[in-house]
């Protein structure tokens, strides 16, 4: 399945569990100092010179230099700089959700944060220390995380996590990460998850959710994974969702959804799944993030028009039609 990568900014500090482990005990996992290895530019360096001092100096074809951050990026709230002292992720960072208390669960394609062996999964704390106790342990990708109420809802394409078999996603534990015995198993990735009270939706390259013929995105119950009627039936893979009232936002790579052509991105009646037929904002590239804040969307994606105008990779959309919004807004 062709994936494409959401754009995830942690505001974060992350560190590593102390050696003595247990009840989030932590040690804080410096970063080797930084050499020239670790610096990036934007283009061509041509010339480096070593003053007396020590300080380097590079010249060349590019107009910005920066710290290495690896595959997770804290930025300062402030200056939107990296953080001078984290850990890096070892591998893809595809999802991430706040903990509701100050820390981050994040899910992706990696074994490490920091020095902690972290299998595609984990809890960073509200004091930026990787959590001892909660340690999942994915067998493949996680593309897709949620927070409801004490469980973290975990979608990808991994046959086993939280010390149990599941197929594809999964309810943890929020103290633990053990699975909980909730089941909703699907025969395909599970890209996008979004909570809303007792239902939660998902989204995907699945044909089946549980024994229950349900193409690309479905309802379940929150409680125990039970399928929803709810059966919007996309003919393509789903990337992204979001709740926002009545409505649920749905993107990803298909034509069809709702009962309506659509051009990757819709919005559909929580009742029933059929398409808005008021709403329409079709791209002509793949959508794989949504954001819905109040009247404004913001959508993200491998395109170059949506909502009737020229947008690439990012817009901002009317939450309410679809059109979008001035770049100046």
């Amino acid at each position: 399945m062709k994936r494409y990568l959401s754009l995830v900014v942690l505001l974060m500090s992350v560190v590593s569990c102390g050696t003595g482990g247990g009840g989030g005990g932590t040690t804080t996992n410096q970063p080797a100092a930084q050499t020239l290895s670790d610096v990036v530019t934007d283009g061509r360096v041509n010339a480096i010179a070593v003053g007396s001092d020590g300080t380097t100096y590079i010249g060349g074809d590019f107009t910005r230099v920066g710290r290495s951050t690896g595959y997770g990026a804290p930025l300062s709230t402030i200056d939107a700089a990296p953080w001078s002292s984290y850990a890096r992720v070892n591998g893809p960072v595809y999802a991430a959700v706040a903990d509701g208390s100050g820390g981050w669960y994040i899910g992706g394609s990696f074994s490490k944060v920091g020095t902690v062996t972290r299998n595609n999964i984990a809890h960073i704390m509200s004091s930026g220390a990787v959590d001892c106790l909660w340690d999942p342990n994915a067998n493949s990708v996680v593309y897709s995380l949620a927070k409801g109420t004490g469980t973290v809802f975990a979608g990808g394409l991994f046959t086993s996590i939280g010390g149990s078999s599941r197929g594809n996603v999964a309810a943890l534990d929020v103290l633990s990460g053990t699975a909980q015995s909730w089941a909703a198993d699907t025969n395909g990735a599970v890209s996008a998850i979004a909570v809303n009270g007792a239902t939660v939706y998902i989204g995907g390259s699945f044909t089946m959710v549980d024994i229950q013929a349900r193409n690309h995105i479905a309802a379940v119950s929150v409680s125990n994974g039970a399928v929803h009627a709810w059966n919007p039936n996309a003919n393509d893979s789903v990337f992204a969702l979001a709740v926002s009232g009545t409505t649920v936002y749905a993107g990803g790579m298909f034509t069809s959804i709702g009962g309506q052509s659509r051009g990757n991105i819709a919005a559909l009646k929580d009742t029933d799944g059929s398409a808005d037929t008021s709403w329409s904002a079709d791209a002509n590239g793949s959508v794989s993030s949504i954001i819905v804040n109040g009247s404004t969307m913001y959508v993200g994606g491998n395109y170059t028009a949506i909502g009737g105008q020229a947008r690439s990779y990012l817009a901002a959309l009317n939450s309410a039609g679809g059109a979008a919004l001035d770049r100046q807004r």
